[in-house]
């Protein structure tokens, strides 16, 4: 599944809800060494999976890794003071995964960021990735479902997103799904999401693991 590595690249930091537009709308950021090591101890760890999962990165959001769209909501009024990511690769099912916790100066902003964010026009932007990555590994595609939803329910406030898409057959490879899910939510003055990326199936017990990281926020 190699040929899928791009797809993974195009998704893999989406520092809010909004899939990080990027644009000088974003939240401001003022970085505490406190709040940066509570972000990252709530992030998803190495020990917090099943056998299989591989830890690829742990470290700040990367300047730069952000998916641009149009869906651009007005949050620079809130301030972000830590954040971490975590991304992970399952060694034989050719699954991603990465998780992102966000720490903002109080809960008002937390709440307000993800009242702001938590939109339907995020479905958009999470399509468009499906197709661009699925285009840049050269493999043709169509979205063939996808849906924004209030479950599973995690913290105080969570929306999910899930994209379905078909590849077409080629020469060397048969027709299969590849499955889009992320999960936000809010907890305290965190915010956090998890992102899976999986080839044929869709990666199993995302609520339970959401769940131990909204334990850890705060």
């Amino acid at each position: 599944m190699k040929r899928l590595a791009p797809l993974t690249l195009i998704l893999f930091v989406l520092p809010s809800v909004a899939l990080a537009t990027g644009g000088s709308n974003d939240e401001t950021e003022r970085l505490t060494q406190s709040d940066m090591t509570l972000a990252k101890r709530s992030a998803v760890h190495k020990s917090d999976l099943f056998a299989g999962w591989r830890l690829v990165r742990s470290g700040p959001p990367r300047p730069g890794d952000d998916f641009t769209c149009s869906f651009d909501p007005d949050l620079s009024a809130f301030v972000i003071t830590g954040k971490h990511e975590t991304r992970f690769a399952h060694n034989t099912t050719g699954a991603q995964l990465v998780s992102g916790v966000f720490v903002f100066r109080n809960v008002r902003d937390a709440a307000g960021d993800f009242r702001a964010s938590a939109k339907p026009g995020v479905m958009r932007c999470l399509r468009s990735a499906v197709l661009e990555g699925l285009r840049q590994a050269h493999l043709r595609a169509r979205i063939t479902s996808s849906r924004m939803s209030t479950t599973p329910r995690v913290g105080a406030q969570s929306v999910s997103y899930r994209v379905v898409a078909t590849t077409y057959p080629t020469k060397t490879l048969p027709r299969f799904h590849v499955y889009a899910d992320v999960l936000v939510f809010r907890q305290g003055r965190s915010q956090a999401f998890l992102l899976f990326m999986a080839p044929r199936a869709a990666v199993q017990g995302q609520a339970a693991l959401a769940r131990t990281v909204a334990r850890r926020m705060q």
